[in-house]
């Protein structure tokens, strides 16, 4: 019977330990390397679109569009419109049926008739009271989004309205 020595039992085992490590190290380089290849592109704003229009532009972009909901247009998307993702990941696509508007020229019209005919139109709205001594006060100058602008039943516009007192 041939004796093995404790020397070549320490040269095999550091040998089996160094070559495990470096076959680690080279795995996780190509995973590494494979993982970062992938280009990144951001989610279109696709809220109020038709179906079919949402569809095809997440596919030309590489993205792979999971439909959820029944309806011929867009609620939302998850992720959102603006995240960055991965070329090949898969975008949920909420639908249904949505009534778009025009936003109303309110422009130069009294905060009440304009709270009046958001209200009505089932909109949601906020009030930001701007320091304008020239313009008759509790009038609508300017608002977000602008007036000719599609958004859904719902929506918040923000009217900037004129004020006599600074800062409030």
């Amino acid at each position: 019977m041939k004796k093995i020595s404790l020397k070549r039992i320490l040269y095999n085992f550091m040998m089996f330990v160094l070559g495990a490590i470096s076959g680690g190290l080279i795995l996780l380089l190509i995973v590494f390397i494979f993982v970062n290849s992938s280009s990144y592109v951001s989610i279109p704003e696709l809220k109020g679109e038709n179906k079919d229009i949402a569809i095809k532009a997440l596919k030309e972009i590489g993205l792979i569009p999971i439909i959820q909901g029944i309806g011929e247009k867009v609620l939302y998307t998850e992720p959102s419109a603006g995240i960055q993702v991965k070329k090949g990941r898969h975008v949920f696509v909420q639908l249904g049926n949505v009534e778009s508007l025009k936003v109303p020229d309110l422009i130069g019209i009294p905060l009440q008739v304009a709270e009046q005919f958001i209200v009505s139109y089932g909109l949601n709205y906020k009030i930001k009271k701007i320091y304008t001594p020239e313009t008759e006060i509790e009038t609508v100058i300017d608002m977000d989004p602008k007036p000719g602008t599609i958004i859904n039943k719902g929506d918040l516009i923000e009217l900037d309205v004129s004020s006599s007192e600074v800062n409030k």
